[in-house]
């Protein structure tokens, strides 16, 4: 997947379809004060910059990616006013961050392209007690459900990285440090033409599609295209948001299973319909709840240093004190 996403970076964020809502989620279990976070798999930073809108002021957010095109997209596309994000190149399951040094971590559609269980232990080890993480990703089943699972040939079947939620959740509890605090599934409307869905699966904007010899991926367009209801189509994909928090000592979770708070997932196919293209959707601010306030302070230690230069107005200098040096493995590629 690393050629991939080398390949595709400079026309990722034209192809690829970025939700608002569940960052706005996110949102609600932050404190209103500084927080330190950091989003792993971040791709071009399409998530980074929404989430980084939405940290109180003095915030610090890092995001990490092992495809420097990706990240040098993220950097190309920095807001010249206002907080920045401070890219990291690293691998998600080799976190080069202090322990207990993150108030939040999050991974936007990203999950399925790391190992589970040495990325659950990474995040594990970089959050403080009371510290979070947010996994927003789709399920096998709700990957089924999309306009390429249901008319695209071979989809699901070339899909196979994704994982269900039962999987997430057993994974989350395996994890020493970790307990899982909810579960929230997103049903996002979506309209497009036929010939901007032909422009996403020629442009590859699911890694899905490098999983397709050439001309395999030709013939099954070709094929997808001639399925369609019309020209102009209608659908709702569906998302899981799981939502994980660092144990506190002493702190468990009871009997193995999902906290009070969890939110039972309950997935309705969605119906696909003909229908009239509409275009993206306006930017809304997120609100933020008073939930439990997370323990807010900076980065910092003896090691190695990366500087990073928030950008803006009232810009200011951060710095992100890491243990180890970036690694080069090509085994987790942004989102």
């Amino acid at each position: 997947m690393g050629d991939h996403f080398g390949r595709v970076a400079a026309v990722y964020e034209s192809l690829r379809t970025t939700d608002e809502a569940p960052v706005r989620a996110i949102g609600q279990f932050l404190p209103d004060r500084p927080v330190t976070g950091l989003d792993v798999g971040c791709g071009t930073g399409r998530y980074s910059r929404l989430l980084r809108e939405l940290l109180p002021d003095g915030s610090l957010l890092a995001a990490s990616d092992v495809s420097a095109a990706m990240l040098a997209q993220l950097k190309a596309g920095q807001h010249a006013r206002g907080p920045g994000v401070a890219p990291l190149r690293a691998a998600a399951e080799q976190l080069p961050l202090r322990a207990a040094s993150l108030d939040l971590v999050t991974a936007f559609n990203c999950v399925h392209h790391f190992d589970l269980a040495r990325f659950l232990a990474a995040v594990a080890r970089v959050l403080r007690p009371g510290g979070q993480l947010f996994i927003y990703t789709r399920t096998p089943q709700q990957n089924a459900r999309t306009i390429w699972g249901r008319y695209f040939p071979g989809f699901t079947e070339h899909e196979q990285r994704l994982h269900s939620q039962a999987a997430l959740l057993d994974a989350i509890r395996r994890t020493g440090g970790l307990t899982v605090a909810a579960t929230h599934t997103f049903q996002h409307p979506r309209s497009s033409t036929a010939e901007r869905l032909r422009a996403q699966a020629e442009g590859r904007h699911y890694s899905t599609f490098s999983l397709y010899p050439p001309q395999e991926l030709g013939a099954s367009i070709a094929t997808f295209l001639a399925r369609l209801p019309g020209p102009e189509v209608s659908w709702v994909d569906e998302h899981l948001l799981v939502v994980a928090g660092a144990s506190r000592p002493g702190q468990a979770e009871p009997d193995g299973r999902a906290s009070p708070a969890s939110q039972p997932v309950k997935d309705h196919a969605p119906q696909i319909r003909a229908g009239r293209a509409s275009q993206a959707p306006k930017r809304h601010p997120g609100g933020r709840a008073q939930i439990t306030p997370l323990c807010a302070q900076g980065i910092a230690g003896q090691d190695r240093q990366q500087s990073a230069q928030i950008g803006g107005s009232r810009a200011r200098s951060c710095r992100l004190f890491v243990t180890e040096r970036e690694p080069s493995c090509p085994a987790s590629p942004g989102t």
